[in-house]
């Protein structure tokens, strides 16, 4: 048995090496080590440092936390183990555990705030002691982005105010809101107006206008905030988007198709439509709009219709013209019964003329009536008066067979004959027919008069098959310029001789955007890049536009002559009625069964004739200018 003399505790209580092994290891350290004339034991823990500690979150705070250990005399007590905690907030310390140095003090190594801003704790603990507790305030980080939080993209009637400014948040990178930030809001679509566009964002980064009152304008209407960080020189954006809805519908007001000329008994060329209007003049959708022709003004179809939600545009399917000179169309809402819209159309007779001339043995009655139905189709899409043309020249100027002329053309002939061109021949091989224009005039730049001509070896099986109407029409609009003359000292045909040659003409471009329903995507319109001379560059492209008449190849059944082709004559300076062009659709064309397939087929193999071209002035002076394209 041995005694510490010198310590209190052990000079009442004897100390044999028994007693010795049952207290902990640690305290006996302490107490054989350290007590001195008393044994030391572990009475409090205290902060070294107490100031306030704050930082931003995320950050490691500059005041590094650690404690101070002293016994039941205050004195220090080395090498006793403490352990550190988060206790809220996050975020991390550099050392979970550390010992007590010479000083008695032991160190958290570093407190990392966590990512909410507020208040964080830190908790610091040794056995048989109360803990210590460290506070700190995370303040919010730098400006990142400014969040919108509340009254966008929703609708609200034009020039209203809305029941609620829009609300933006300036946030930091973890999404804590900071505070006394400016924030700026400006209208930058539409023209509504703000007030209170300045602000400063509140204790959770929260800003709003002071009010927001909606633009005239129907549509999507925009504000713009803007936050500002000074302190680290960042700023962040935010859009709010509305959309506006028209007012109630006051009024119609005529569209489309007003003051037309037309023929008797044929569509006009535009489709008369209104537009609904609310008292800004933003289209209204949903209003039914009724088009009621006036005495003797003919008939519509479709002439009821309910307006376009979109833009609040009505057209009326189609306007028939009647026997009346001046005639008119009437469109009225029920919805609106003091609003009305008058159009006017002025009709006549067709004012083009077209005569052929046949040359030779007079053919077939099946071929002269298929050259008659080709002239009253022409007659029917080109209805505007063209020119005069004083011609004088001698026999086989263009044609060897051609007569000599000497007289003035109302608008155009066409010389024509049936004689032997290249015998009969496959199906894809074999020329029908050519055809071509070979004086033009030259202020209009259009036919004056042109030839065709088609093989007396063929015609007998296109009048069998009944494709001998559909093949003189086709031939008939090379002679009047489709194909022949879109080059003809204009520019409409865009990459000839290439991979992808494409007409430009806007007329044409406008009625094949409104054709094309499967969404044709290269250049508008296509021109055959396949075969022939005679052939391509001088027809519609086969591969997209198949049954369309005036492509290189016939079809089975029908061949419509469309839109297209009459918007063609139109860019080139025909007076056309395009209501008169026959029905077509992408669709229909796209599963036809091209009648260029097998022994039955039809390609208009080179039936663009390649003739010298000569343009006649006033007087009748003839000059040579170039040939078909």
């Amino acid at each position: 048995m041995f005694s510490l003399s010198r310590c209190p505790l052990t000079s009442r209580v004897p100390l044999t090496r028994s007693y010795a092994r049952r207290l902990g290891t640690s305290l006996a350290a302490v107490l054989l080590v350290a007590c001195g004339d008393d044994p030391q034991i572990p009475t409090a823990a205290a902060p070294v440092s107490t100031e306030l500690l704050t930082a931003r979150v995320g950050a490691v705070l500059q005041n590094v936390p650690t404690v101070r250990i002293t016994d039941q005399r205050g004195r220090i007590i080395k090498g006793l183990l403490f352990r550190w905690r988060v206790a809220s907030g996050g975020g991390r310390v550099v050392n979970d555990t550390a010992r007590t140095d010479g000083s008695g003090v032991a160190t958290s190594g570093g407190w990392f705030l966590g990512t909410a801003a507020g208040t964080q704790t830190l908790q610091a603990s040794a056995d048989g002691i109360s803990p210590v507790t460290y506070t700190a305030q995370a303040t919010p980080g730098p400006l990142t982005s400014l969040v919108v939080r509340s009254g966008t993209n929703v609708s609200v009637p034009v020039a209203t105010p809305l029941s609620a400014p829009p609300v933006v948040r300036a946030e930091d990178q973890f999404g804590n809101g900071i505070p006394d930030l400016p924030v700026t809001f400006a209208v930058v679509q539409g023209n509504g107006s703000l007030t209170g566009a300045a602000q400063v964002t509140n204790a959770d980064g929260i800003a709003r206008p002071g009010s927001w009152t909606i633009g005239t304008m129907a549509g999507v209407q925009r504000l713009n905030a803007t936050a500002i960080d000074a302190a680290v020189g960042s700023s962040a954006s935010a859009t709010i988007s509305i959309t506006a809805q028209p007012g109630p519908a006051v009024s119609l007001v005529k569209l489309v198709g007003d003051n037309q000329r037309g023929s008797f008994n044929a569509a006009v060329g535009i489709p008369p439509g209104v537009r609904v209007v609310d008292q800004y003049g933003n289209g209204v959708g949903g209003v039914v709009v009724t088009f009621t022709p006036g005495a003797n003004s003919g008939v519509v179809q479709s002439g009821t219709v309910s307006s376009d939600p979109a833009n609040g545009s009505a057209v009326v399917g189609a306007w028939t013209l009647g026997s009346a000179d001046t005639q008119t169309l009437v469109a009225t809402a029920a919805a609106l019964p003091n609003a009305s819209a008058t159009f006017t159309a002025n009709a006549s007779a067709s004012q083009f003329d077209l005569e052929v001339r046949f040359i030779g043995a007079t053919p077939s009655p099946a071929i002269r009536q298929a050259f008659q139905s080709a002239i009253a189709k022409w007659r029917t899409i080109i209805v505007g008066d063209l020119h005069r043309t004083s011609t004088v020249h001698q026999a086989g100027l263009c044609e060897s067979w051609v007569p000599a002329i000497n007289e003035i053309i109302n608008d155009v002939i066409i010389f024509a004959r049936v004689d032997s061109i290249d015998g009969a021949g496959g199906a894809d091989g074999n020329i029908l027919g050519q055809a071509g224009p070979c004086f033009v005039n030259v202020n209009t730049r259009l036919t004056s008069y042109g030839i065709m001509e088609f093989d007396s070896a063929d015609v007998s099986g296109l009048v069998a098959d009944g494709s001998i109407t559909d093949v003189v029409i086709h031939e008939m609009g090379h002679v009047l310029g489709i194909g022949t003359l879109w080059n003809f000292q204009r520019g409409f045909l865009v990459g000839s001789g290439g991979t992808d040659p494409y007409f430009i003409g806007a007329g044409a471009r406008t009625q094949f955007a409104a054709l094309n329903t499967q969404t044709y995507t290269g250049n508008p319109v296509p021109v055959e890049n396949t075969g022939g001379p005679g052939t391509r560059d001088g027809h519609w492209r086969e591969s997209i536009l198949r049954t369309e008449l005036m492509t290189g190849f016939l079809n089975r059944g029908s061949n419509p002559l469309s839109r297209i082709s009459a918007g063609s004559l139109a860019d080139m300076g025909y007076v056309v009625n395009i209501a008169a062009a026959d029905g077509f659709s992408f669709r229909a064309a796209l599963y036809s069964f091209p009648f260029n397939v097998g022994t039955n087929g039809r390609a208009m193999h080179n039936d663009i004739r390649p003739l010298p071209q000569y343009r006649t002035d006033a007087p009748g002076r003839m000059r040579r200018v170039g040939g078909s394209q």
